[in-house]
Parts: structure tokens; sequence; C-alpha cells
């Protein structure tokens, strides 16, 4: 029998939890950085003190992001595992329909446009197929990803992040996302400037691939 999940936490403990583990050090760092800044004839003591409770706060904030990391890496492998199992016949020819091997190339074209992933099972479904196909080809390869009208649910975020982290480190030479504007739109040559690896058209998405197989 699997261990009973632990009770979330209330929304005052978990706003006491971020204040001890991010805000109170960060306001540390940032209150001695500026002191720091706006004194500049500290004396050598109180330079180094304030020097040490800056790298204080960094190494509380270190810690924290790499507990929250764990946190969310572990839930991702744990919602892998409930979620494992045989994907149905009809979502199978679904999924592998959109994902393509360009031998020529070297990449595989992953198209999740007008997709809905709308639950972790949705997404471990389809990465489980993606990963099947890369290992078995037994090599890596780059990635191109069609973002067009995707959506993910906020139920289904942490098991996305999670897969596609580890696809990416496992097997990808490179990805390069793009997601087509819809109709009317105006069209850009740049990627997103608030996701420079967003382009705005298949072909500008390759364009950056074969800049990044190139170097």
């Amino acid at each position: 029998m699997s261990e009973a999940p632990k009770n979330p936490l209330s929304t005052s403990e978990l706003e006491t939890k971020v204040e001890a583990e991010f805000v109170a050090p960060l306001t540390a760092v940032r209150g001695s950085l500026e002191l720091l800044r706006d004194i500049p004839d500290l004396s050598e003591e109180d330079r180094q003190r304030f020097l040490d409770t800056a790298l204080r706060g960094c190494a509380r904030l270190e810690q924290a992001i790499k507990e929250l990391a764990n946190a969310v890496y572990a839930a991702g492998d744990k919602v892998k595992e409930e979620g494992s199992g045989k994907v149905a016949s009809d979502d199978y020819k679904h999924y592998a329909a959109r994902i393509k091997t360009l031998h020529d190339s070297e990449i595989i074209e992953i198209d999740f446009s007008d997709f809905r992933f709308s639950s972790n099972q949705i997404v471990n479904d389809f990465y489980d197929i993606v990963e099947d196909m890369i290992e078995a080809s037994g090599r890596k390869w780059y990635f191109l990803v069609n973002y067009t009208d995707c959506s993910i649910w906020p139920e289904a975020w942490v098991a996305f992040a999670h897969r596609g982290k580890k696809i990416n480190v496992n097997f990808s030479l490179g990805t390069v996302r793009y997601s087509e504007p819809k109709t009317g739109e105006d069209v850009s040559s740049e990627p997103d400037s608030f996701d420079p690896d967003l382009f705005p058209s298949r072909q500008l998405a390759l364009n950056k691939l074969e800049e990044m197989k190139a170097r």
C-alpha cells in the first residue's frame, strides 16, 4: 500500500514557509547590498559584516531553491509512476502520429499544435511514446516542437515540465520551439521577446536548428 500523502499546507502555513525560506533571506541580501552601495565609507569591519549577511542570505536561498526543485521532480516522478500503464490503442496512434523522425536532418519533430494537456495521465502517455521512440533509436536528436494553440492545464504542469526536462537532459542535442500566428496576425521574423526560443514559424525554427548544428 502506498504511503498516504501528507496534508497540504494551509494558506497561512504556506505564507510563513515562503516568508522564512525566500522573503527573509532575500530582504537581508538586498538590505546589505543597498547599504554597501549607499555608504561608500563604511569601516572594513562593517563592510565585512554586511557581506557576510548577504552571503548567508544567498546560501539560504540556494538551499530553498534546491529543496523546491527536488520537490517538483519528486512530484513529477510520483505522477509518472501513478499514471504509468498501457496507452489505449486509439490514443497511441493519435500521439505517435504527432512524432516524426527526420533522419537526414537529425531532427525529431513533435507536434503539440491544437493539443490539450488536461491531466498528468495524458502528459505521461504522450511522453512515454516520445521516450520509447528515442530510446529505440539509440542516439540523441535535435528537437523541433510545434506549440501552436497548445494548452497545458495547471494540473498537468508538473508532469509536463518534469518529462520535458528529462528528455532535454537525456536525449537533446538542441531544442527549438515555434508557434504559428493565427490568420491575420502580424508575422515577425524574430522570436517572442519573452521566450527567445519560441519562433513564429516552422521555417524560422528550422533555420535556428541549422545554426545550432553548424556550431
